[in-house]
Order: C-alpha cells, then structure tokens, then sequence
C-alpha cells in the first residue's frame, strides 16, 4: 500500500496545486488532507473493476482537500498569536500558569507545551500517536477555553 500512495503522490500534488495555497504550511497540510484521501481510496479501490487507479482515487483526494480548507476557515482566526504573549514569555508567572493549566486536560497541556517549544502539528501527532484533526481540535478548543478563562493577571 505505501508503494502505491508513494507513486500517487503526483496525483495529490496536482490536486492541491489546483487549489493554490498560499504558502508552504497551507500547502504541506493539503498534502497531508490529500495523502489520506489517497490511502482512503485504495483501501476501497479495486483492481478488477477495470478503472486506473488515478480515476478512482481523484475525487476521494478533492474531497480530503476540501475537508482540511473548510476545517482551516472554520478555524482561521485562531492562532498562537491569540493567546497572550505573557503566556509566552519565558518568565512566566507561576500563578498565571496554574489557573490556565488548571483549567486545561492532560492531552492539552501537553501539546501546548510542545506548541510552545516550536513544533509543528504533524510533529506532535508523531509524538503523542494521534491524528492531526484530533491534535489540531484539542488545540482549537484549548485557545477557546483560555479565552474564556478568568484567571487573574
């Protein structure tokens, strides 16, 4: 199976460039949308019915895409940005961190902490064995709630 995705990678590449992104990191997530379309429609794909592979796959692979581009919009105007910088900042205060953290699950303080240590989404999905749209909803919820949070400053 990873010979076959591997060698319909161009597909998914013509795909997402028919989107136009607008840089590496969008471009690099449609990829990834596209890479389980593929692998979604070999699982399905089958050899007798006489269709290429590309045919089959095409529209299973569009319509991954365009699931990642509207979860993108759904959630575009949360970022790291939103959460403030003294969160941030390497001195942080204790009492600051402990009423944000209080508030947050295991799953979420961890991958804010390795948010804050620079990786990327797909890095700590590796790390913690789970699915980027997992990782990247408990992140979306997580900034929710600390917008929501009354914590004292």
């Amino acid at each position: 199976m990873d010979e076959l995705i591997e060698e319909n990678m161009g597909l998914v590449a013509r795909i997402v460039n028919s989107f136009e992104p607008k840089n590496h990191t969008e471009r690099q997530d449609y990829m990834d949308a596209g890479r389980i379309g593929l692998w979604k429609a070999l699982k399905k794909y089958d050899i007798k019915s006489g269709n290429v592979i590309s045919t089959y796959a095409w529209r299973p692979i569009r319509w991954s895409i365009i699931r990642e581009i509207k979860n993108y919009k759904k959630h575009k105007n949360i970022s790291l940005n939103d959460i403030s910088d003294k969160f941030y900042s390497k001195s942080i205060d204790h009492d600051l961190w402990e009423c944000y953290t209080n508030k947050m699950t295991e799953d979420e303080k961890q991958i804010l902490n390795l948010r804050i240590q620079g990786y990327k989404f797909r890095e700590i999905c590796n790390i913690l064995n789970q699915s980027s749209s997992s990782v990247k909803n408990k992140f979306y919820n997580l900034v929710k709630k600390l917008r929501k949070a009354n914590c004292n400053e």
